[in-house]
């Protein structure tokens, strides 16, 4: 599992600082070093064409300027990233958290995150990758 973390690129789209620091500072607590920020969705479509980034873990935001986190979901799909996409927000209605796993996420966080809600995502990655 560590040389996963070590090796595996992260995309942490987020707009609020506070949020994207919190978020950055647990999974860096995890091993997790190789960390991409984006301040608003175009940002975050830029970084997913990056072959880089392709199989990269990404926390998406869904609400974000410039292009909302669903656009950027449904972004990814187009150019063939293979990324592992979790959904976050502070908006948990239902209605919104089936359309982003419909829509390919493989997980959604409820803001405000927790460390155990970012280690029971890390351990999905993770788990996905060995198959």
């Amino acid at each position: 599992m560590k040389n996963i973390r070590l090796s595996t690129p992260v995309i942490i789209a987020e707009d609020e600082p506070l949020m994207r620091e919190v978020l950055a500072s647990a999974l860096r607590a995890f091993g997790y070093h190789s960390i991409a920020f984006a301040v608003d969705g175009r940002q975050a479509a830029q970084l997913l064409e990056l072959p880089e980034y392709r199989s990269a873990l990404v926390f998406l935001d869904i609400h974000m300027p410039k292009m909302d986190g669903m656009a950027v979901l449904e972004h990814a799909r187009s150019v063939g990233s293979n990324a592992f996409m979790v959904m976050v927000s502070a908006d948990s209605s239902l209605d919104r958290v089936l359309a982003a796993l419909s829509g390919g996420a493989k997980g959604f966080v409820i803001k405000p995150y927790t460390t155990q809600k970012i280690l029971d995502i890390t351990t999905k990655f993770e788990r996905a990758l060995i198959g």
